[in-house]
């Protein structure tokens, strides 16, 4: 990777952290106006997360958050020394250990990102209650994690984290049949938009099991759980469910793409 792409690619990450702190700050002065309490630094939180915050913000979310482990695995693949490279390590070994990295790097990258604000807006407004859940934010709160209370918000920052891993995985894997190192970057942004739009779509003409079935596949139920489309279930037992399920499903296809990826490089030779 030459010295001017990473130079471009630090700046981008810098300018994306330089956003979320203005959203965050902008989200503070407003949230200012309002009683200093737990609560109140739990909705403020939760405004800034996917599927509240501005959509802007989001399609960014979509594209920095894989790339971030991912894209030295993309440019090794679309090189030109990659087969060179494939003869001393196998398919298996260079993707088992992309995959991993990828991972782990977004896992890390959304988990920074989470705290970072939830440092700003505790500092700035109110702590987060370590007591028990008041029955009273329960029903105040914009999403079922918005208590007011530090484990549901935990919870929800590991939640979020770790799927933002497991959906930069299957980024990753889609991006292994493209050659273009420029559309690889912007990939996450429009494979993400489109496992929102089209289960949206698809929610709007069924109904019954079918309904919680599209549920699972939305991309905010492995990225924000408890975020989007709450009426889907009434406790967080099932919220817990639908996650699970929605990380079987997209790990299952990201293992699937892989699978099909290499049995492709082995009959091309």
């Amino acid at each position: 990777m030459s010295k001017r792409v990473l130079f471009y690619l630090i700046t981008i990450f810098l300018v994306f952290g330089g956003i979320v702190t203005i959203e965050t700050l902008l989200a503070i002065f407003e949230a200012n106006t309002l009683p200093h309490n737990a609560l109140n630094t739990s909705n403020t939180f939760y405004m800034l997360q996917f599927g509240n915050v501005s959509e802007i913000v989001s399609i960014l979310m979509l594209i920095m958050i894989p790339i971030s482990g991912s894209l030295l695995f993309t440019y090794i693949k679309n090189n030109n020394y990659f087969y060179s490279f494939i003869q001393r390590h196998s398919y298996k070994n260079f993707l088992s250990k992309a995959l991993i990295v990828t991972f782990l790097t977004a896992f890390i990258f959304s988990l920074v990102i989470l705290l970072y604000q939830l440092l700003l807006i505790s500092l700035s407004i109110h702590p987060l209650d370590w007591r028990n859940i008041d029955a009273k934010n329960v029903i105040s709160g914009v999403t079922m994690f918005d208590d007011g209370n530090l484990s549901s918000t935990v919870k929800f920052i590991l939640l979020s984290s770790f799927g933002w891993g497991i959906y930069a995985n299957l980024v990753f894997s889609i991006g292994l049949f493209i050659k273009k190192n420029a559309i690889n970057i912007i990939s996450g942004g429009i494979i993400g938009s489109s496992l929102i739009i089209v289960p949206a779509l698809i929610s709007h003409l069924f109904q019954g099991t079918l309904l919680k079935m599209v549920y699972i596949v939305s991309l905010p139920t492995l990225i924000a759980p408890g975020q989007m489309n709450v009426q889907y279930f009434g406790n967080q037992n099932q919220l817990y469910l639908y996650f699970v399920l929605s990380t079987i499903v997209y790990m299952s296809l990201t293992l699937g793409i892989v699978y099909f990826w290499i049995k492709k490089k082995q009959k091309e030779g």
